[in-house]
């Protein structure tokens, strides 16, 4: 009971925020995140993208079916994993800015608290850098490999639409490795 009355508070603080323009926008749609809240898996993910927005749910558009390809291909449970943006509103030209993502950051850290999952999946390189601050983010050399953000192992991939476009075979496979691990 007392874990779900923090989610709850959690929810109406991120309703009620106004700390940044994207708060302060009238009507804009907000998506705390989704899924098992005592999961296992906490992937990181950029932003809210326009389809995701409309449906009021995360991976709802093409990058969110790929990825779900993967759980597939690797066999990983998605009822494991739980999923949240950097931010928790949706912005229309989907830019979102370093203050607007320090804003949101007590959010992101109260949601890691709250979930307390065995690996962080830093999905591109915006959450990657949010979680690893003390070298330059380079995401060729930092694919598939582990840090620690307070302890929690987090292992950055690459951000769902280069897979799409630009990643070779290889590299599709090594993200399948990855989550057939966790």
């Amino acid at each position: 009971l007392k874990g779900k009355n923090m989610w709850e508070n959690l929810e109406v603080e991120v309703d009620i925020c106004e700390r940044c323009k994207l708060g302060k926008k009238y009507g804009n749609i907000r998506i705390v995140g989704q899924g098992n809240q005592e999961a296992e898996i906490f992937f990181l993910l950029d932003e809210i993208n326009r389809k995701e927005a409309e449906k009021r749910l995360l991976l709802e558009d093409e990058n969110g079916k790929l990825l779900k390809k993967f759980f597939e291909y690797s066999n990983l449970n998605i009822d494991r994993c739980y999923f949240t943006t950097l931010t928790k509103c949706y912005k229309t030209d989907n830019i979102i800015e370093e203050k607007d993502i320090e804003m949101c950051r007590n959010f992101l850290d109260t949601q890691i608290a709250l979930v307390n999952p065995k690996y962080i999946i830093s999905v591109g390189e915006k959450p990657t850098k949010a979680l690893i601050k003390d070298q330059k983010v380079d995401m060729k050399k930092m694919f598939g490999e582990e840090y620690s953000y307070f302890g929690t192992p987090v292992i950055p991939i690459y951000d769902i639409d280069y897979f799409l476009n630009k990643t070779t075979d290889k590299e599709k496979w090594k993200i399948a490795n990855i989550f057939a691990k966790i």
